[in-house]
């Protein structure tokens, strides 16, 4: 029965030819989206120049005068912890004679330099965008079903700011960390004003960045803090190569950066590395915080805005 049935094989719903052509595809799409979130582009790019917690497309007044006491009291400590050099009164060691110019090996130093770049650009990008008379946007990148090929560049002046904001913020968070984990010795160094500034107030004022400024923090962007770190370790093997030494004569710029002892220097950079990542994901979760917030905030005054009864 049913001898001359022939039986014939079912062929896939889905053609081979474009299962091929889908594998690359979906490649496309992974390459894009994991380019987008390492690259620093973000669209609209006014939200550079204004605070979180305004309504306004163009940086308010009280932001700017905010952005001005952060530019100006960063320079100032800069200057003043670069004059008011000396050496450790509880040193007790060989006579040496002070190196102004050896405050450049340090990377607190380093860290607070790149606070005070970070604020000059962002008062920069806050007059770019002050003046720019052509803004129009009032909604977030996530809210409207804008192309990304119609979307404009960022500008290289937010960019760099955007760069210099993430690493600075990061270097903040692990030199206040490893300094009084790691570094500080209370038999050499002092508790003093510009010591608890630079080891401290930096970190502080990176927080009142977090929670003023309005734009994100990607997780991507860990890999700049991580590399920041990685080319002071290089920095500092190539000083102690060439025979340099820091303000007290010693050999290492840091006791625990001894390139004299390399499998423990490389230990250390590749931990402060880590930590930087670390350090990344927390400020990362802090904008998360206040970008929710902000929002929270905002739908609660409009529903008061709509419930609220006309005076007239």
């Amino acid at each position: 029965m049913c001898k001359n049935v022939v039986l014939i094989p079912l062929k896939s719903s889905v053609d081979p030819a474009m299962q091929k052509s889908c594998k690359p595809a979906m490649l496309g799409r992974m390459w894009q989206a994991s380019s987008r979130a390492f690259s620093l582009d973000h669209w609209p790019s006014h939200r550079f120049g204004c605070c979180q917690w305004q309504k306004r497309q163009q940086p308010s007044k009280y932001y700017i005068l905010y952005r001005w006491i952060i530019f100006i009291a960063v320079l100032a400590i800069n200057i003043a912890s670069f004059a008011c050099q000396r050496i450790p009164v509880k040193y007790h060691g060989l006579k040496v004679e002070l190196n102004y110019f050896k405050w450049f090996i340090y990377l607190t130093n380093w860290g607070f330099m790149l606070i005070a770049v970070q604020a000059a650009l962002a008062l920069g990008v806050v007059y770019y965008y002050k003046n720019d008379r052509n803004l129009n946007l009032t909604y977030d990148e996530d809210d409207v079903p804008v192309p990304m090929s119609r979307r404009k560049r960022t500008p290289i002046l937010c960019r760099v700011y955007w760069l210099t904001q993430n690493v600075a913020t990061d270097l903040a968070f692990v030199i206040s960390l490893v300094y009084w984990a790691l570094v500080y010795d209370p038999e050499i160094h002092e508790i003093n004003a510009i010591n608890l500034l630079v080891h401290g107030g930096n970190s502080a004022i990176m927080l009142c960045e977090l929670a003023v400024t309005a734009h994100p923090i990607r997780m991507a962007h860990a890999m700049y803090g991580a590399g920041a770190g990685l080319a002071y370790g290089l920095f500092s093997a190539f000083y102690w190569a060439v025979g340099g030494t820091d303000r007290l004569g010693q050999a290492a710029i840091y006791p625990t950066l001894d390139w004299n002892k390399p499998a423990a220097a490389f230990g250390f950079v590749a931990l402060c590395a880590v930590v930087l990542v670390m350090a990344h994901g927390v400020a990362t979760c802090l904008a998360v915080v206040r970008l929710r917030l902000a929002k929270r905030l905002y739908a609660k005054r409009a529903q008061s805005d709509r419930l609220t009864l006309p005076t007239h």
